[in-house]
């Protein structure tokens, strides 16, 4: 009687599911819209790049750095990390097509954050799940990889009535063409001027600037299950301002080249996260040109030095756990240096870097024991745990 009960509910089961998805909006169902011209049409926003360039158009770095940087580095600039498309409309189903540059996979992270998108909608009345935070980005959906040139629906069966959203790019693939689709009964509209209005205080020009991040794999989003999980994005939804990501996995060494072209970005402040692709040699050798190239351009902007954070593993692991703890010590050193006597460069005195700030996340319980893939890259919840802890000591005004 069980067995019947069971093949009788799991056949309805079937039938029910089925039923829903023919009656869903479908993907090709959708009329597209080229975002490119969407941004030319005052219909959408692109955010998180250091500079914009039309031979470039959803990559991180411009066309101008390449053969310049490391061709490691340039083809990880070619990802999208961190990118993201603003946009309002009415509809009650939004899909995207969207051609990827390289269309590959990794074994230790998820499609949906290596090359797939998702999209956040902005609640200004407090109706989404936390009522006590009336302005805030809450997840709408998550559009799935398919093939280079990809197709799928983040959302349907909406209400409708005008809202905002936001649209991240893939964390380890580029983007060559993006279209946002919507249903026929939907319009596109201008997105408001700031991530989170009602937290805009004045219109100061400083306000409206980016933190820039440079870093790492974890910079980067590695191994996040979707792009908006990654931490710099986790902060910008968190406080409202733009992120701009320039972690490159792997890569993250203290490029000279990638300190000129990170002081030429204007910013709110810069968070330095590089430790975990950097030997100690490195760390030695670099720090001084790296740091002090970004503090000396913007001497009213801080800069923040993020040193590296406990592994899952450390704990029997004690070579790592003995380099880790000379690297963070020689960081903070060099921290010290620079903020009270300045280095030299180009055969010129600094003088005290006064803007240096220190983020530590090496403590015990922030990356905690389930935060990880592999022991290093970091899970949903371990992107969380780190943006709480720099969030605790990122002060911007």
């Amino acid at each position: 009687m069980k067995k019947i009960f069971l093949t009788i509910f799991i056949t309805f089961s079937t039938m029910f599911s089925f039923v829903q998805i023919s009656n869903a909006q479908k993907v090709g169902e959708l009329k597209f819209y080229d975002v490119k011209e969407m941004i030319k049409d005052g219909k959408a926003v692109m955010i998180g790049q250091g500079e914009h360039h039309d031979s470039t158009y959803f990559y991180r770095i411009p066309f101008r750095l390449k053969g310049v940087v490391r061709k490691e580095v340039w083809e990880l600039g070619c990802d999208g990390a961190g990118i993201a498309i603003r946009f309002a409309t009415d509809a009650k189903c939004i899909g995207a097509k969207w051609t990827l540059t390289y269309n590959f996979g990794m074994a230790h992270m998820a499609y949906t954050g290596i090359k797939g998108m998702d999209m956040y909608v902005l609640d200004r009345e407090g109706v989404g799940a936390n009522k006590k935070n009336r302005t805030n980005w809450f997840y709408a959906g998550t559009a799935f990889p398919n093939g280079k040139n990809s197709q799928s629906v983040f959302v349907r069966k909406m209400e409708g009535g005008k809202k905002e959203y936001m649209i991240y790019l893939p964390l380890y693939d580029g983007i060559e063409e993006l279209s946002i689709g919507i249903d026929s009964t939907g319009s596109f509209f201008a997105p408001s001027g700031a991530l989170i209005p009602e937290y805009k205080m004045n219109t100061n020009s400083k306000n409206d600037l980016p933190i820039v991040f440079y870093g790492t794999s974890v910079t980067q989003g590695g191994c996040a299950s979707r792009p908006g999980m990654a931490y710099p994005s986790i902060i910008e939804r968190k406080t409202g301002i733009e992120t701009i990501n320039l972690g490159f996995s792997g890569n993250g060494r203290m490029d000279s080249n990638m300190a000129d072209y990170i002081a030429t970005i204007p910013a709110r402040a810069y968070v330095i996260d590089c430790l975990a692709n950097c030997t100690y040699e490195t760390t030695r050798d670099s720090s001084s040109y790296f740091i002090s190239t970004i503090a000396l351009a913007h001497p009213d902007v801080p800069v923040y030095m993020v040193n590296n954070y406990y592994y899952a593993q450390q704990f029997m692991l004690p070579e790592n756990n003995s380099d880790m703890v000379k690297e963070n010590a020689l960081w903070r050193d060099i921290y010290r240096k620079l903020s009270k006597e300045g280095t030299t460069v180009n055969g010129k005195p600094t003088g005290p870097l006064k803007n240096l700030r220190f983020i530590d996340v090496s403590k015990d319980g922030i990356v905690q024991n389930e935060d990880t893939v592999d022991g290093t890259h970091l899970t949903d919840l371990g992107f969380t745990h780190l943006a709480e802890a720099i969030l605790k000591q990122l002060k911007i005004k």
